[in-house]
C-alpha cells in the first residue's frame, strides 16, 4: 500500500464524495470492491489498475503509462512535458501546465480583467481522459500523446476502437458505450470525469464544438493509434481538408 499516492487517493475521495477516510478499513474495502486492491489485511496490495490510477510511480510497473504533451508556441519553439503521475492526477496537472506555457488572452466579459488561455478545456479534458481510460495498455512502448498548436489539438491513444465499436461510429459520434478497461472507466466516472452512459463524445466533444461554433472533431486510425483532432477554428479545418485533398491527388 506504500506504493499508492496519498494525494491521488485524497483526490479520488474528494471528487467521488466518499465518506470513509483515506487509509481506513472502510476506504480500503471500497478500493477492494472496485478491483483497485487485491488481498486482505497485511497481504493487501494494489492491482495493476490500482497502480495506474493511484500509484506514486505507475511507470515502474507499466512504462507505457502516462501522457506525453507538446505545445507548439507562436515563436516557433515547443514546450514538452511528460506526465507520469497517477492517472487521476493527470487531467488537472495537464490543465495547469497548458495555462502556464501557452499565451493568454484577456477576458473582457468580466468586471475584473482576467487573463485566460484560449482553449476548449472541456473538450481537451474529455479527449485526454478517454485516451487514458480506453487505450490498449498491452501495446508496450506506446504512450498517449497530446499536441497543441495554433490550429489544432491532437490526442493520440494506442489501440483502435473496441469491437463492436467502429471507426465510422466514432466519426459520427454515435458509438455505443464499450470500455476496454472497466476499472479505470468506473473510477473516472465516480469522479465525474467520464460518462458511463456513453454520452461523453456527443456532449463534451460534439456538443462543445457546436457551442463554440467550431468544426466537429475528427477521428482517424494511424498505425496503432486512434487519433482525435479538435479544430481551434474553421480556417484550421479547411486547411486540413485542403492538405488531405492535395496529398490524395499527389498519390494518384
Amino acid at each position: 500500500l506504500e506504493d499508492l499516492s496519498q494525494q491521488a487517493l485524497e483526490r479520488y475521495r474528494s471528487k467521488a464524495e466518499l465518506t470513509p477516510e483515506v487509509g481506513s478499513q472502510d476506504f480500503l474495502r471500497v478500493l477492494r470492491q472496485q478491483g483497485v486492491l487485491v488481498g486482505e489485511g497485511d497481504a493487501a496490495a494494489p492491482s495493476g489498475f490500482g497502480l495506474l490510477l493511484f500509484g506514486k510511480q505507475p511507470r515502474n510497473a507499466m512504462p507505457q503509462a502516462g501522457l506525453l504533451a507538446r505545445a507548439d508556441l507562436p515563436d516557433g519553439s515547443s514546450s514538452r512535458k511528460e506526465f507520469g503521475q497517477a492517472l487521476v492526477l493527470i487531467p488537472e496537472l495537464l490543465e495547469k501546465w497548458l495555462n502556464t506555457v501557452l499565451p493568454s488572452t484577456i477576458d473582457r466579459r468580466r468586471m475584473e480583467r482576467k487573463e485566460e488561455v484560449d482553449l476548449p478545456f472541456d473538450m481537451i479534458r474529455e479527449a485526454v481522459v478517454n485516451a487514458l481510460i480506453h487505450r490498449d495498455y498491452d501495446l508496450a512502448g506506446q504512450k498517449c500523446q497530446l499536441v497543441v498548436n495554433a490550429d489544432t489539438i491532437i490526442v493520440k491513444s494506442p489501440g483502435g476502437p473496441i469491437p463492436p465499436v467502429t471507426l465510422e461510429q466514432l466519426q459520427s459520434f454515435t458509438a455505443p458505450m464499450k470500455s476496454r478497461n472497466p476499472v479505470l472507466h468506473y473510477t473516472f466516472a465516480r469522479m465525474g470525469m467520464a460518462e458511463e452512459q456513453g454520452f461523453g463524445l456527443e456532449k463534451s466533444l460534439k456538443g462543445q464544438a457546436q457551442k463554440l461554433d467550431l468544426p466537429l472533431p475528427t477521428f482517424v486510425l494511424a498505425g496503432d493509434y486512434l487519433v482525435l483532432t479538435i479544430y481551434r477554428s474553421r480556417e484550421a479545418a479547411r486547411g486540413a481538408h485542403r492538405f488531405r485533398r492535395e496529398r490524395f491527388r499527389a498519390s494518384c
